[in-house]
C-alpha cells in the first residue's frame, strides 16, 4: 500500500517556508537508548541561510523533506524489519544491473545491512518472504525497467519498497511502501539530485530498519569499513550465505525515528562542511584545472573507486568530462581513454589507492596530469602529491555515522552522498568557468 509521508510542520520548516531559508541544524538534541543508560550527544552547527549553489540547495531542500517524512519511512522500515523477524531466512533483495548507483550505494558496503543483495547473485538464499528495494532515478529514464522488476518480485509473494518520485509514479506499479524523494516532476532534468536523494532516503530506511529491529530484540548484521581493524574478522562471517540473513540478540532498543534523526544531523553538518570557505575555494580550484585543460584542447578523463559515483559518473554529464572504469582495470583503463599529458579528475576512498588495487601507480605509468579529491591518508605514499589541484573530503574511517549498542558499533555513511555532491559541485564549476 502507498501512503503519503507525513508532514511536521515544526519552527525550522515554518521558518523555511516563509523565509524560504533551510535551517541545517540549528539545535543539539540528545539521543538516549531505551534499557540503556550510555547516552549519545550529537551537536549540529547552524549553516548559513538557503544555500546560494544550486547543488546544495536543492539537496538541502530535499533533506528538509526527508526529515518531515521520518515518522512514515520509520513505518515502512518497521513492515520489513517485521517481515524479517517473522520469517527467519528472509533476505533484502537490491538488483544491481538495472538501478547501479543505487545498488552500488548499499551493496557490501561500510555501515550497511549484511541482508543486502542483489537476488541473481544468491538465487539459492531466496524466499517467498523477502523484501526487494528499488529505486527510480527518473521516470523517463529507468522507469519502465523498475516496474517489470517490481512486477517480478510482486509475483514472487516479495515485498516492493520504491525510492522515487511520486511525481510521475505509474497506475500500474505494484508497490508496497514508497519512500518519495519530492521531485517536481520526476522527470530526467531531475535525476542527479533524485539520485542523491533516493541514497539519503535509503541510508534513513536502513536506519530506521535496524532501530525497528532492535525494538523486538535482535539486530541486523552491519559491515565495518575495511580500513577499520578487525573488519575481516567481522565482516566474514556476516558474507557467508548463512551470515546474509543474520539476527542478533540485543537488550537495547531505538525509538522509531531516533536513529534516522542522528543521521540527519550528520547530513546536515555536511552540508555546512561543504559551505566552508576552504570547500568552495577547493572546488573552484580545480574547475579552473579542468576548464583549462578542456580550453587547451586537452582530454578530461574523470575515473572513480567509490560507491555511488561508480556509475554516477556516466548520468546526467553537463561537462566534457569523460567517464573512465578503472575498477579491477585500471592498468589499462587510463591508457584506453587519455593520452600522454591529459587531465585526470580522480575521485578516490581514502587516498587514491585501496586495499585491492594501486591506482597511482596505473596513473603515473599513464602520465597524465591529476586533479583529486579523497580523504588524506596517514599513509603518504597514498596521496598524490603532484595533483594540480585537491578536494579533500569530510568523512572519517570507519565510513558510518550512527552509533548504535550493537556490532560493529556504527550505521550508515555519508561519505557516497559526500563524493556525489562534490562531483555534482565541480561539474558546476566547470560548466560556469566554460561559459565565461
Amino acid at each position: 500500500m502507498v501512503q503519503a509521508g507525513k508532514l511536521a510542520y515544526g519552527p525550522r520548516v515554518v521558518a523555511f517556508l516563509l523565509s524560504l531559508c533551510v535551517w541545517l541544524g540549528g539545535s543539539n538534541f540528545e539521543v538516549q537508548a531505551a534499557g540503556s543508560n550510555a547516552r549519545t550527544r550529537a551537536f549540529v552547527e547552524s549553516p548559513p541561510l538557503l544555500p546560494d549553489e544550486p547543488v546544495l540547495r536543492d539537496f538541502a531542500v530535499r533533506l528538509q523533506k526527508t526529515e518531515q517524512d521520518l515518522g512514515w519511512i520509520s513505518e515502512t522500515a518497521s513492515a520489513s524489519a517485521n517481515r524479517m523477524l517473522d520469517h527467519p531466512g528472509a533476505v533484502i533483495n537490491v538488483p544491481y544491473t538495472e538501478q547501479q548507483s543505487f545498488a552500488e550505494e548499499i551493496l557490501n558496503r561500510a555501515g550497511g545491512l549484511s541482508s543486502v543483495l542483489p537476488p541473481l547473485w544468491r538465487p539459492e538464499l531466496l524466499t517467498p518472504d523477502d523484501v526487494m528495494l528499488l529505486s527510480v532515478r527518473a521516470w523517463d529514464e529507468d522507469g519502465k525497467s523498475i516496474e517489470k522488476l517490481a512486477k517480478q518480485a510482486r509475483e514472487r509473494g516479495w515485498r516492493v519498497v520504491l525510492f522515487a518520485s511520486r511525481q510521475g509514479l505509474p497506475k500500474s506499479f505494484p508497490v508496497d511502501d514508497l519512500v518519495d524523494n519530492h521531485a517536481r516532476s520526476g522527470a530526467g532534468e531531475e535525476a542527479a539530485i533524485n539520485s542523491l536523494t533516493n541514497a539519503l532516503n535509503v541510508w534513513t530506511w536502513v536506519c530506521e530498519y535496524a532501530a525497528a529491529l532492535t525494538r523486538r530484540g535482535r539486530y541486523p548484521g552491519v559491515l565495518l569499513s575495511i580500513l577499520a581493524p578487525g573488519s575481516a574478522e567481522h565482516n566474514q562471517p556476516l558474507q557467508t550465505p548463512r551470515g546474509r540473513s543474520f539476527l542478533g540478540a540485543t537488550t537495547v532498543a531505538y525509538a522509531p525515528g531516533e536513529l534516522g534523526r542522528i543521521y540527519h544531523g550528520r547530513v546536515e553538518r555536511l552540508l555546512v562542511e561543504l559551505q566552508q570557505f576552504a570547500t568552495k575555494s577547493q572546488v573552484e580550484g580545480a574547475a579552473d584545472v579542468v576548464a583549462a585543460a578542456i580550453r587547451d584542447g586537452g582530454r578530461v578523463g574523470i575515473s572513480t573507486c567509490t560507491h555511488l559515483l561508480f556509475d554516477e559518473l556516466y548520468h546526467n554529464r553537463r561537462t566534457p568530462m569523460i567517464p573512465i572504469t578503472a575498477v579491477r582495470r585500471s592498468e589499462t583503463a587510463f591508457r584506453e581513454k587519455l593520452k600522454r599529458g591529459d587531465l585526470l579528475v580522480w575521485f578516490g576512498y581514502v587516498g587514491v589507492n585501496t586495499q585491492y588495487e594501486d591506482y597511482l601507480k596505473a596513473i603515473r605509468e599513464a602520465d597524465v596530469s591529476l586533479v583529486t579529491s579523497y580523504v588524506t591518508d596517514a599513509n603518504a605514499n597514498n596521496n598524490a602529491a603532484e595533483a594540480l589541484a585537491h578536494i579533500e573530503q569530510h568523512w572519517s574511517v570507519p565510513d558510518a555515522e550512527v552509533p548504535v549498542a550493537f556490532p560493529p558499533g556504527r550505521l550508515a555513511p555519508v561519505s557516497g552522498l559526500e563524493q556525489g555532491l562534490l562531483y555534482r559541485l565541480l561539474e558546476s564549476a566547470v560548466e560556469k568557468n566554460l561559459a565565461q
